[in-house]
């Protein structure tokens, strides 16, 4: 098996800059219009496997904080000065957060909808970036343009139906990751453009690295890559004052980089975002991200049951031989890179790098509550999806000689791989957006691949929660807290559980442990104030609800409402009749026709002799009754305090 003369042609005609495009198709067919028709079928295709997310719901994996957020829902200048603003208690995604105000002002009536066809709008824009990147990079590194065309399509197809990409398509609050995506291709290709005689790019290039890390910060390993690209194009084409030309591109990004870096590690430690070291110290917890680089390899070649978390047993310790394992099939990776630039198989090198540098910031050598997961492998899948490409690249050039079989037998084989490729991972990827439905449905396809998984336990509890199905959420909060003892929220839900079943002491218990893991974590201290009023321990309850409502904490205004009529009862527990009066009229006012919370404050104030304001709420209480007997038994009531000795008192005394 030969390369044909023809395309050997094709290559000369290429390299002088004569050929008109012709080995694509057609004869006559310039490469502007296969280009465009590329686009045209990548835009089918894409939207074709993504198109059933679009009447999926909101999952309650952050996606709340989106609907929660006021600032992102209209577009004004308080608001845009707020997005813009930097925050010591969050990173920092301005991008993001813009496009999120765009979907609120385009999509009012159904912003959801437009949610999902942004976010696939989004992902087409990266997929077309990255085949920009690939063809620029390629033609760095090879002189068949044909053979460029052919493995940067192939490859930029495959990672478009890729069911590793699901979660950054499906999930709302995964947007930061095609926004990543599109700027992190479109900066390298401009690096690559101006590495190429056109200095001007740089300028670019620098701008595209600023809004990649501006729409997420771990886009801050960009210039690590654009050094592998350098150093591969030097090796191939030696450049004069190659280093000094450098400075003038990585002085400015390192100005970027380096506070950026650091501001980034300092928050997430100050909020809690780093989490204990794998084997307790941070060289046994090295060991650990051995193991998480190799199974990322396993995710994003070799799984056909994707999910929404992957708990892994990591092995940390030195002891243990599987570790070493782990260790050694990196540095075996590693070294076939290292081989392979001296071999000045440059492009292997760049796609080992390029797996390794995109997923460092996840890798755990600062842990993160996520072990794995499938949008961090977005980027770093691209290595997978162009070895794939290059194989069946290099079959579909191959043309036979001299055999019984037909010179395109090689092509035909390479066509019909590719297409297998394509309908199995599109297969994949249209059945894992219907696992990302809803929450439940995500949830609970999760337990049941992975049943130790902890933010699986934890969400798929709230959940169960306001089904009342309290038994359960109980034993998925024990299981979530078993595989991570620090997890808050997995103990705040546990404690809602044991409160909603009638277990006082230890929801009390629970919930104060959260809050030692999370001060102020506002749930848990609406739960804990519900514990102890459940309990009869209205003292606590009493500050506790003082101090979120100092702290503007209580809620919307139904939460407000009812904290504040139990601040009025615990007022009157303690002798201070005045203020619980304050207390409940303020409950009162926000009462609205909640008939529960009505009649409970015409009680109260019948206890407390207020007659008047009794005879007040009932009588609203009155007119939403639809029931007859329900209405007969409270005119009977209503009759009664008419009657009361103090009415008569002060009809006497005026």
């Amino acid at each position: 098996m030969v390369s044909s003369p023809r395309y050997q042609e094709i290559s000369r005609e290429f390299r002088d800059g004569r050929h008109d495009g012709r080995d694509f198709g057609e004869r006559g067919m310039k490469k502007g219009a296969w280009y465009g028709l590329f686009f045209v079928l990548l835009s089918v295709l894409v939207f074709g496997v993504y198109f059933n997310i679009l009447d999926n719901e909101p999952t309650n994996w952050d996606d709340p904080a989106l609907f929660t957020r006021s600032a992102i829902h209209t577009v004004t200048i308080e608001n845009l000065r707020t997005v813009l603003s930097v925050s010591r208690s969050s990173t920092y995604q301005p991008i993001r957060d813009l496009s999120y105000m765009i979907d609120f002002a385009l999509f009012k009536d159904n912003v959801v909808f437009g949610m999902h066809l942004h976010s696939i709008l989004l992902y087409l824009l990266m997929v077309m970036a990255c085949w920009l990147f690939l063809m620029e990079l390629f033609r760095v590194f090879l002189d068949d343009e044909s053979l460029c065309f052919t493995w940067a399509c192939l490859s930029t197809v495959i990672f478009a139906v890729h069911p590793v990409h699901v979660e950054s398509v499906a999930w709302l609050y995964a947007r930061k990751e095609p926004l990543m995506g599109i700027f992190t291709f479109m900066s390298l290709w401009s690096f690559l453009k101006a590495r190429s005689s056109r200095p001007g790019y740089y300028v670019l290039s620098v701008f595209l690295v600023l809004l990649a890390v501006l729409s997420k910060p771990t886009a801050l390993v960009i210039p690590a890559m654009m050094v592998v690209l350098d150093l591969a194009v030097q090796a191939r084409k030696r450049e004069v004052s190659f280093w000094r030309k450098r400075a003038f591109v990585y002085i400015p990004l390192l100005i970027i980089v380096v506070p950026m870096s650091l501001w980034l590690l300092t928050m997430m430690i100050s909020v809690g975002g780093v989490k204990p070291y794998h084997g307790g110290t941070f060289w046994t917890n090295l060991l650990a991200v051995f193991h998480i680089l190799i199974n990322y390899i396993t995710l994003i070649g070799f799984t056909i049951n994707y999910a929404a978390d992957y708990p892994l047993e990591l092995y940390a310790d030195p002891q243990v031989w599987k570790t070493w394992v782990f260790v050694g099939l990196n540095v075996v990776l590693i070294a076939s890179a290292i081989l392979a630039f001296v071999k000045k198989h440059y492009l292997y090198a760049v796609f080992v790098a390029w797996y390794y540098i995109f997923l460092l910031p996840v890798a755990h050598i600062f842990p993160i509550a996520q072990i794995m997961a499938d949008r961090y492998a977005l980027l770093s899948s691209l290595s997978w999806c162009v070895l794939l490409g290059y194989l069946l690249a290099r079959l579909w050039h191959v043309r036979l000689e001299h055999t019984r079989f037909s010179p395109e037998f090689p092509m035909i084989i390479a066509i019909t791989l590719f297409s297998l490729i394509v309908l199995a991972y599109s297969y994949m990827t249209v059945r894992q957006n219907d696992i990302w439905q809803n929450a439940q449905t995500l949830w609970e396809d999760t337990l049941a691949k992975y049943p130790n998984s902890s933010p699986a336990n934890v969400n798929l509890s709230a959940i169960y929660v306001e089904q009342g199905r309290f038994q359960e959420v109980q034993e998925l909060c024990l299981r979530a807290i078993k595989q991570v003892p620090y997890d808050y929220l997995a103990i705040s839900n546990l404690a809602l559980a044991q409160m909603m079943m009638g277990q006082y002491d230890h929801a009390i218990f629970n919930y104060e442990q959260a809050l030692k893991l999370k001060p102020g974590l506002v749930k848990a201290e609406m739960g804990l104030a519900s514990s102890y009023w459940a309990a009869g321990d209205y003292e606590n309850a009493y500050q506790l609800y003082l101090k979120l409502w100092k702290e503007n904490n209580l809620g919307n205004p139904g939460h407000r409402a009812m904290s504040f009529y139990r601040l009025g009862v615990a007022s009157w527990k303690q002798g201070n009749t005045e203020e619980a009066l304050s207390f409940l009229s303020r409950a009162e006012a926000l009462a609205e026709d909640n008939e529960q919370l009505l009649t409970d404050l015409g009680g109260m104030y019948t206890s407390m002799g207020a007659i008047p304001r009794a005879l007040e709420v009932y009588g609203r209480l009155y007119r939403l009754l639809d029931d007859d007997d329900l209405k007969k038994m409270l005119r009977d009531l209503l009759n009664a305090l008419r009657a009361h000795p103090s009415l008569k008192r002060e009809g006497s005394s005026q």
